[in-house]
């Protein structure tokens, strides 16, 4: 039986390395950062300490929180001065903290990893109790850095389906991780959902404040349509280099399988702020209620099949033989993309 547990959102400030002139610069800003928060997760793991019958946490931090993202460096360039290895130096600050407190803290980084030279991930991670990295999920729908979909034949050679849609079976139930905009693809929390997932961490870098594209409306469906808790941690704010200081307004939310809200942060800045009970014993008697209009078991994917299969929209294995030259680079996959949705019929030109 698993017992009732805390997750928190450390909604931190978002300190950019873009002004950094060189990795050293770019990395002290990481690490100050890194600084900033070893003070707050002390802060978010209070409430657990007064509370013997629920020592474990799980602390959730924003994306971009430790580097922000590529303005207008190239691949290259942004590989050298900002991403880091996942575990490496960086990590290792916070698995010790894990490791040394007994929580779970989740976050998301910029990776770069030996096993794929001149290609950066966007990459969200979570470290157990012991200070073990147990889960890495590399975003698929980017714009920002090159997608698994774009390696699609090596990289599933590689990790498999387990590996690229990663869900960890924990102490504290089935949890995977997707981060910011994916949060507008249903098919990405589906795919979780059906491997097993009871929640989803989402650290997001968006307004927060707004409903932007029905954005904040999505993070409460894709709680409730699969019927899974959705902890969505959003940056305070932006400081330093190009990105204004008011691109993320906080806002952080959690969200129980139903789609009710626990707890928001309130607004921006920093704060370890919501702070929800995650009872994965009632969702799990929820999800297997056969009397009750249950989203889980009611699903009917065969008949859809056929529809998804012939579908094509951003075309695979894009930067399987050649290197991403930077962000820019995106607009030529969306090209390619209307041109296929039209061949398809699923877009008509204006």
């Amino acid at each position: 039986m698993i017992q009732p547990w805390t997750a928190t959102c450390v909604q931190v400030l978002n300190h950019t390395v873009n002004h950094a002139k060189n990795r050293d610069e770019a990395m002290e800003i990481v690490h100050r950062s890194l600084d900033r928060w070893e003070i707050l997760i002390l802060g978010g793991i209070a409430p657990g300490q007064a509370r013997p019958n629920n020592p474990n946490q799980l602390l959730l931090f924003p994306e971009f929180a430790l580097q922000g993202f590529p303005i207008l460096e190239s691949t290259a360039e942004w590989i050298d001065k900002a991403c880091f290895e996942i575990p490496g130096p960086e990590t290792e600050r916070l698995q010790k903290i894990a490791q040394q407190h007994r929580i779970f803290i989740a976050a998301n980084s910029y990776e770069r990893d030996a096993d794929w030279p001149d290609i950066y991930f966007n990459c969200s991670y979570l470290i157990d109790t012991t200070g073990d990295i147990i889960l890495k999920y590399r975003r698929i729908n980017t714009l920002h850095s090159v997608s698994p979909h774009d390696l699609m034949d090596r990289y599933l050679e590689m990790y498999g389906i387990e590996g690229t849609f990663p869900v960890a079976d924990t102490e504290r139930g089935k949890v995977a991780m997707m981060p910011c905009a994916e949060i507008m693809y249903p098919e990405a929390a589906r795919a979780f959902m059906l491997r097993g997932a009871e929640v989803i961490l989402h650290p997001t870098s968006d307004s927060g404040a707004i409903d932007l594209w029905a954005w904040e409306s999505a993070k409460r469906v894709r709680a409730a349509e699969n019927m899974m808790y959705l902890v969505s941690c959003n940056a305070g704010g932006s400081v330093g280099g190009a990105i204004p200081g008011n691109f993320n307004m906080g806002h952080s939310k959690i969200y129980d399988y139903n789609g009710v809200l626990l707890g928001e942060s309130g607004g921006p800045g920093e704060t370890v702020l919501p702070s929800a009970t995650i009872d994965i014993q009632a969702l799990r008697r929820d999800r297997a209620d056969c009397l009750s209009y249950n989203r889980f078991l009611s699903q009917r994917h065969d008949i859809y099949r056929a529809v998804f299969k012939a579908a094509l929209f951003i075309a695979p294995n894009a930067y399987l033989e050649n290197r991403m030259p930077s962000r820019k680079a995106s607009v030529d996959l969306l090209k390619g993309s209307l041109e296929n949705a039209i061949k398809r019929g699923a877009a008509t030109p204006p």
